[in-house]
């Protein structure tokens, strides 16, 4: 049995987004841990600076096909989608069929490697492209209603005995002084979720963090069309690489009759208020692509989010370290301090499988953090 297995830790998670609400999720599915989430916006709130919110998520790995560290964490999601779109409605996650559209075929183009994975993968005939759309592919795939998934995390934790607390928090030493219990007992761990705050937070200042600005047009069809609405979700790239690059349109349908339409890709803008202008282009786009779906679409409204980009991706790790209460004068505090952020636009898709490499290396981490202290309380001592 280890050390993890023997005793219970006490644990507090800055940020409440996609990635720490699966964190804490992932915490106490394993029923030795404490989970406290603070954040300064929580399921329900709609603010520029909290993205998950706006994501219009489906599943779909932009993982290269030799990066099997990233398929690994893409699968892990996408198995637990699939098992919430078979069993639990209140989750938001429904299966529909995915197309992704090249304006011009990528050169030298391989199948991706979630062809094993997902069901009914293959290339489109010429018929069933688009105008304008060279290449295509298609397979079946699921989307989750981003705030009503958060919603549901949310009421996860709570059930498993969890806490989710409205705070500002501004540093990883404040995170590691707040009490964790009635007692006044601070956290074993901390783990700093709060995406593109961490550029910001005090003790991580991860300057390769910066903002994209996405915008994404919500709309409602006809009831006679969605049936079939449903069912279709899809991405258009306007040049021919494997990821796609340039223009890139989308359109991600809810289980709650919203589609979310997009969408735009501005680095280091900030600009919080739609833009008319940009509305209108992606709808132009989206119905040049899906004429008979988007023609009478009815703009329900525009909505803007940033999402939290890294240069060199997303950052998972832990470590043990130690903090000073008193700046030098003793009272010293060992925590593991773990880090879960950066995930650009792509947080829902590889969420429970990050969320789960955090928990990994946390528990790695363990056996170091009791020894340390150990070795702190003798030299304390002497």
């Amino acid at each position: 049995m280890s050390l993890s297995q023997k005793r219970s830790y006490k644990v507090n998670i800055l940020g409440a987004g996609v990635s720490g609400l699966s964190t804490a999720l992932a915490l106490l599915e394993k029923k030795n841990y404490s989970v406290k989430v603070y954040a300064t916006h929580l399921p329900s709130d709609l603010n520029i600076d909290y993205t998950s919110p706006w994501a219009g998520a489906h599943w779909r790995s932009y993982a290269d096909i030799a990066d099997l560290a990233q398929q690994e964490l893409d699968t892990a999601t996408f198995n637990r989608f699939v098992h919430l779109a078979d069993t639990e409605p209140k989750a938001g996650v429904m299966y529909l069929t995915g197309h992704d559209f090249w304006d011009v075929k990528p050169k030298n183009f391989e199948d991706p490697w979630f062809k094993r994975l997902v069901k009914n993968y293959r290339h489109l005939s010429k018929e069933e492209l688009p105008p304008g759309v060279e290449f295509g592919i298609t397979y079946t795939t699921v989307s989750v209603h981003a705030p009503k998934y958060l919603k549901y995390l949310q009421e996860q934790i709570l059930a498993r005995g969890g806490t989710i607390e409205r705070a500002t928090v501004p540093s990883l030493k404040s995170l590691a002084q707040i009490p964790h219990s009635p007692d006044g007992s601070k956290a074993d761990i901390i783990i700093n979720c709060s995406g593109l705050g961490s550029r910001n937070l005090s003790g991580v200042h991860d300057h390769q963090m910066f903002p994209t600005r996405g915008q994404i047009v919500i709309v409602k069809v006809p009831d006679s069309l969605w049936p079939k609405a449903k069912q279709f979700t899809m991405e258009r790239y306007a040049e021919g690489s494997a990821m796609g690059t340039g223009t890139i349109t989308y359109v991600i349908p809810r289980e709650n009759g919203e589609i979310v339409l997009g969408g735009t890709m501005e680095h280091w803008n900030y600009h919080e208020a739609a833009c008319e202008i940009t509305t209108k282009a992606i709808l132009k786009r989206v119905v040049a692509t899906k004429p008979d779906l988007f023609s009478n679409a009815t703009i329900l409204r525009s909505c803007v989010g940033l999402r939290p980009n890294r240069r060199g991706g997303v950052r998972i790790s832990a470590t043990v370290e130690q903090f000073d209460w008193n700046e030098g004068w003793g009272d010293s505090k060992v925590v593991v301090v773990a880090h879960n952020y950066g995930h650009a636009g792509f947080g829902y898709q590889a969420s429970v499988g990050c969320a789960a490499k955090v928990v990994e290396q946390i528990e790695g981490c363990l056996q170091e953090l009791d020894r340390t202290r150990a070795s702190s309380r003798t030299m304390a001592k002497l």
